[in-house]
């Protein structure tokens, strides 16, 4: 289950050992001040939400996403798990244009997050 950690000045989603094997990439790291919005979704398998191709990762459609989603000039990193809702976080630099995870536990650390965006 991806979970993400504020750490001071810089969040970081922290997986699982299984989804750390399928992203076939590290966990992403990012500061806070270079998040740029924080919004929750409904649901994360529409093509609002999913753009680009997987590569590298793992993928079943409707199943499991987890690894980079690469557009023409941009990626992101995923981590999406059947039909529930999620989150999607945009960054005005970094390696990725976007995180997009499912929401599994609390919303604590992204309503801090909302809180110093506001």
């Amino acid at each position: 289950m991806a979970i993400l950690v504020i750490d001071g000045e810089q969040i970081r989603l922290k997986l699982s050992p299984l989804e750390q094997l399928g992203a076939i990439w590290p966990a992403p790291t990012a500061m806070i001040d270079q998040v740029q919005s924080l919004e929750f979704k409904e649901s994360l398998w529409t093509t609002e939400a999913m753009q680009g191709v997987r590569a590298p990762g793992t993928g079943f459609p409707y199943v499991v996403m987890i690894g980079v989603m690469r557009r023409l000039k941009t990626k992101d990193f995923c981590v999406i798990k059947r039909k529930k809702p999620g989150v999607i976080i945009t960054f005005s630099s970094g390696p990725f244009q976007r995180w997009i995870y499912t929401l599994e536990g609390s919303r604590h650390a992204e309503e801090q997050i909302l809180a110093k965006l506001a």
